[in-house]
């Protein structure tokens, strides 16, 4: 008889995630992951002047501000009818890149490396659990000396965005138009070491465990379909710097069709529930309506099909990564695409030539729909608005931990790491590290994946019971 456990929460990630798992013969034969965080963000917009949504929605995650602020302005501008030039754009994607470096090089370091390395003693704040620890001593240390680094090499980064925005998170400059801040001359100094430690440390470092794991190559492998709305794309100049819009679906790689992308809510905290939803449809009614809904997230599809969104999907549809699609190819594939995205980050800042703030002029119009498509560093996000009498009438988000993380539905296929975690052995069912491994690898962040919002009500308090 299979064995229920649950890792609740899911630690070193963003926001709350519950994975349960039925075990039998100590192998995962069903499992769920459960997103326990909400807010409202979508919701909260209704009604609002349309230029509060560029701020207003950087405040959905303090970690993915700089993501959500950029997909709000795109989709403000294709509402508006303006786009940023060339030069502008650059500057915009300069901001987006080194998001793209601080996030990879956190999550390697401070959420995925302790799965790996023991720290060393002096850390008091950290307390190994894990009793799967392999590599050689002098290898640990050595890699453990680097974790320390990487905080240094983060907060580097984020100078850069404290520059191009004005402060950080939650920025400043990234507006309809274009980015207006014209002081860039202290960056480049910074872009040299952060390259070097990408290069020289975390690279060798992710490659160093997986030599040592490598039977991560063999687990956590998901739906194998990948999504990508395109990264650094489309530029005048240099055409395609990493990948154009794509998918790859049962094997085969197509051109991105955003009229397929729906959602569904069959399994969701949902009484409101019809079965398919396009990018325009609301979910009105927030609330636990049965016993067989059992998370806040709601479940996107691409033609009817999960997919994985974030580095591997990218570095799989760039033709850059096809190793495998596993827990530890995940893991590769975020390391590789950060040394990419440092080398498209020196790309843009030589061609970057500003005399003077950029800025365009604009009228809101009464009517008008937007879309805004964007790959951010955990994947692909979208942001769609609805204009009514020059205010927001409707505001939809699908964020990349959405597309990763949702629950299955009444065809009976389940989300991407819900897939992934069945098959998994599981060594030890009273310490699982197994699942935390697998759901880590996709750098979740369920604090913009959920989204509960009731007006004039009284949030729910849900216990949550380790």
């Amino acid at each position: 008889m299979a064995q229920r456990i649950a890792l609740n929460p899911v630690e070193r990630v963003s926001g709350f995630i519950q994975v349960e798992a039925a075990i039998d013969n100590n192998r995962v034969v069903k499992a769920k992951s459960k997103g326990l965080l909400f807010q409202g963000a979508k919701k909260v917009l209704s009604g609002r002047n349309l230029l509060d949504a560029i701020y207003s929605r950087q405040g959905i995650c303090g970690i993915c501000s700089t993501a959500h602020s950029v997909a709000s302005s795109l989709a403000l501008e294709n509402a508006i009818g303006i786009y940023p030039s060339q030069q502008e754009r650059y500057l915009r994607d300069i901001i987006q890149g080194c998001d793209f470096l601080q996030n990879h090089i956190r999550h390697f370091y401070q959420y995925t490396l302790t799965d790996f390395v023991k720290l060393t003693e002096n850390m008091s704040l950290w307390e190994a659990e894990c009793e799967d620890f392999r590599l050689p001593r002098n290898k640990n240390f050595e890699i453990a000396e680097h974790y320390s680094e990487s905080l240094n090499i983060t907060r580097s980064i984020q100078e850069i965005l404290a520059l191009l925005g004005e402060k950080i998170s939650h920025n400043n400059r990234t507006f309809v138009g274009g980015v207006t801040k014209d002081k860039i001359t202290a960056i480049k100094s910074f872009l040299h070491r952060i390259r070097q430690f990408i290069t020289e440390k975390m690279i060798p470092d992710a490659f160093v465990i997986s030599h040592y794991y490598s039977d991560y190559y063999k687990i956590g492998s998901g739906c194998c379909n990948f999504l990508t709305y395109g990264c650094f794309y489309g530029y005048k100049e240099f055409g395609t710097l990493y990948v154009k819009p794509g998918v790859y679906i049962k094997g085969k790689e197509s051109a991105f069709d955003a009229s397929k992308i729906t959602e569904e809510a069959d399994y969701s905290c949902y009484i409101d529930k019809k079965g398919i939803y396009g990018a325009m449809d609301m979910i009105t009614d927030e609330e636990i309506g049965n016993s067989d809904e059992y998370l806040w997230i709601k479940t996107p599809r691409y033609n009817g099909l999960p997919c994985e969104v974030g580095p591997l999907a990218r570095q799989w549809l760039s033709g850059d990564y096809r190793n495998g699609t596993s827990t530890m190819d995940r893991i590769i594939a975020r390391v590789l695409e950060a040394k990419k995205i440092v080398d498209i980050v020196d790309v843009l800042f030589e061609n970057l030539h500003i005399s003077k703030p950029y800025k365009k002029e604009y009228v809101i119009p009464i009517h008008s729909e937007g879309a805004g498509y964007i790959d951010t560093a955990k994947g692909a996000l979208c942001h769609w608005l609805k204009i009514d009498n020059g205010i927001i009438n409707c505001y939809r988000i699908i964020t990349p931990s959405a597309w990763n993380l949702s629950t299955h539905i009444n065809n009976g296929i389940m989300g991407t790491a819900e897939q992934a975690l069945v098959g998994t052995s599981i060594q030890n069912i009273d310490n699982p590290v197994e699942l935390g491994r697998i759901i880590r690898s996709f750098d979740p962040c369920v604090s913009c994946a959920t989204d509960v919002y009731s007006q004039g009500e009284y949030v729910k308090t849900i216990r949550v019971i380790p």
